[in-house]
């Protein structure tokens, strides 16, 4: 006999440890920006509003670490379907509360960084705007990030055909708006976001690649229009696309640890990606010839089809596998989409499936 069904796998654990680390950082990146801001700002404008919003930051850091479900979830054998789609309503707020904070944080950050440009030009000697070499060597002087330094070298550099020619407020607001543009435009801005998320998601290649054509999207925009609703929209589907796979790749891990722990061999062989389908396949087989296939997809849920019993005996490896995966604190919904076939049914579409896989395999190479 053979049993195949769909279920959804609930991995709270994954998930919500994976919106903590976005909101720790994001905290971290706020009080460093608060920091440039005392330097820079005698009037306390944008401190006030950054610490404002750093209070939001830190009630949802509370509300999230509050959060029950994780043990609620623990005395259900199975998670009923709408129980999944609430944690995802849940987890879906949370999502876009944080993309929301990030982008009026990165609009202060411009903000702050045109007023330290204009604080710098502003503390130069007036009169030093008469000679462009004086100029040059006390705005040079002012910087103390070599990369800076090398920056305001190449604005006199390129641009001194015109700068000869200019002296005085002339001068002074030529250098202001290149300033402005080099380090504080919507461009500048967009770059340092998506380096930010490739840095959040570094230790994980998967990870960085999940987000790669988000990031294209996002700095192709012409972000001169709504640059912060932009960069709210890239927070949210980037953000997402980075957690679904990094909660498949340890629902996969756990997956084959449990079907291993109830007596099925997996090989590092048998665990493969389909890139067209985003798709993992997991291939266990037992010494008495018995296996077990799961397709695991991107959207939590996962196919399993067991083979080769006498009978109803794969109902007891199936529960098996699932109370192992809830040791794990991977929960799963109730089953659907379930069907149980006869020998004859399976042995006239073996060779179709195997054809399959084998076809799949060279389309990888």
């Amino acid at each position: 006999m053979s049993m195949t069904a769909e279920e959804i796998l609930i991995n709270c654990e994954k998930q919500f440890s994976f919106i903590k680390k976005d909101i720790d950082v994001l905290i971290k990146y706020i009080k460093e920006l608060l920091v440039h801001c005392n330097q820079i700002d005698n009037s306390g404008f944008y401190q006030n509003q950054i610490n404002e919003l750093l209070e939001k930051i830190n009630k949802e850091q509370i509300d999230l670490a509050q959060n029950t479900y994780e043990r609620e979830l623990s005395s259900d054998t199975h998670v009923a379907i709408e129980t999944y789609h609430e944690i995802q309503r849940y987890a879906e707020r949370k999502r876009e509360s944080i993309a929301d904070f990030k982008a009026q944080v990165y609009s202060f950050k411009r903000d702050v960084l045109i007023k330290e440009q204009e604080n710098i030009l502003k503390s130069l000697d007036k009169n030093s705007f008469d000679d462009l070499e004086i100029v040059r060597n006390d705005l040079i002087a002012k910087y103390k990030d070599d990369e800076d330094k090398i920056l305001i070298r190449n604005i006199f550099d390129q641009n001194h055909h015109y700068l000869i020619n200019f002296r005085g407020e002339k001068l002074y607001n030529f250098i202001f708006e290149k300033l402005k543009h080099i380090k504080a435009s919507n461009k500048s801005i967009s770059k340092e976001i998506i380096a930010k998320s490739i840095d959040l998601y570094s230790e994980d290649r998967d990870l960085v690649e999940a987000i790669r054509d988000e990031s294209q999207l996002f700095m192709n925009l012409d972000n001169n229009g709504n640059f912060q609703e932009n960069a709210k929209q890239y927070f949210i589907k980037s953000s997402k696309l980075a957690e679904q796979e990094a909660v498949r790749k340890d629902n996969v891990i756990k997956i084959v640890k449990a079907i291993r722990e109830v007596g099925y061999v997996v090989n590092e062989e048998n665990i493969r990606r389909i890139q067209e389908k985003n798709m993992i396949l997991i291939h266990g087989e037992k010494l008495t010839g018995e296996t077990a296939d799961f397709a695991v997809k991107l959207d939590g849920s996962f196919v399993y089809n067991w083979e080769g019993f006498e009978g109803h005996e794969h109902d007891e490896d199936a529960q098996a596998f699932l109370n192992k995966l809830k040791e794990f604190n991977l929960h799963s919904s109730d089953e659907f989409n379930k069907q149980y076939r006869e020998p004859k049914y399976i042995a006239k579409n073996k060779q179709i499936f195997k054809n399959k896989n084998n076809s799949n395999s060279n389309s990888n190479r």
